[in-house]
C-alpha cells in the first residue's frame, strides 16, 4: 500500500471515529437511524411515483428526475461496490446491511443524494435547496456515525451522485 493511500484511510477512519461520538444514547441513535433511513431508494422511488402522478406544475417533473436519478445512481453505486469490494466498518451496527449489501464503498444513499442535489436544484427554491443540501449532510453524517460507512465512502458517493446528475441534467 502506498504512503499516500495509507494516509487517506488514516484519516478516514479517524473521521469515521470522530462522527460515532455523537451518538450517545438511544434518542440519538433513533433520530440517526430515521435520518439515515429517510435516504433509502424505496423513500425516494415512493416520493418520485407520488410526485409524478399528483404532482402539479415541475412537481410532476420533480417527481421524474427523482425516479430517473433513484434509478441510475442505484446501478451506478451497485457496479462501483461490486469492483470496489470494501468492506464495510467492523462492529455490530451494520448487521442489517451486511446482510443485504456487504460493500462500503461508495455509499449509495450518498451517490443518490448527490445526484438529487443537482437534477432538482434548478427546481427548487434558494431555500427549498438549501434545505435538500442540509438533509443530505445529515443522512451522510448519521450513516457514518452509524458505523455504516466509512466518512470517505459518503464524501466520493455525493461527488460520483453530482457527475450522474450533471450528466443527467444534459439528457434531460
Amino acid at each position: 500500500m502506498s504512503a499516500q493511500r495509507h494516509i487517506w484511510l488514516a484519516r478516514d477512519h479517524a473521521l469515521t471515529a470522530r462522527a460515532a461520538t455523537l451518538i450517545r444514547g438511544p434518542f440519538t441513535r433513533a433520530l440517526a437511524a430515521g435520518l439515515a433511513h429517510s435516504g433509502d431508494s424505496l423513500v425516494w422511488l415512493a416520493v418520485g411515483v407520488l410526485l409524478w402522478r399528483f404532482g402539479i406544475d415541475g412537481w410532476a417533473r420533480a417527481g421524474e428526475r427523482i425516479l430517473l436519478v433513484t434509478a441510475v445512481t442505484w446501478v451506478v453505486s451497485t457496479v462501483l461496490k461490486y469492483f470496489i469490494q470494501r468492506p464495510r466498518p467492523p462492529g455490530e451496527q451494520g448487521l442489517f446491511y451486511l446482510k443485504i449489501d456487504r460493500h462500503s464503498f461508495p455509499s449509495g444513499h450518498a451517490v443518490r443524494i448527490g445526484g438529487l442535489w443537482v437534477v432538482l436544484a434548478g427546481l427548487l427554491t434558494p431555500w427549498g435547496l438549501a434545505l435538500l443540501l442540509l438533509w443530505g449532510m445529515g443522512v451522510g453524517l448519521s450513516r457514518v456515525a452509524l458505523g455504516l460507512h466509512y466518512a470517505g465512502d459518503v464524501l466520493a458517493g455525493w461527488l460520483i451522485g453530482a457527475g450522474v446528475g450533471l450528466v443527467l441534467l444534459m439528457v434531460l
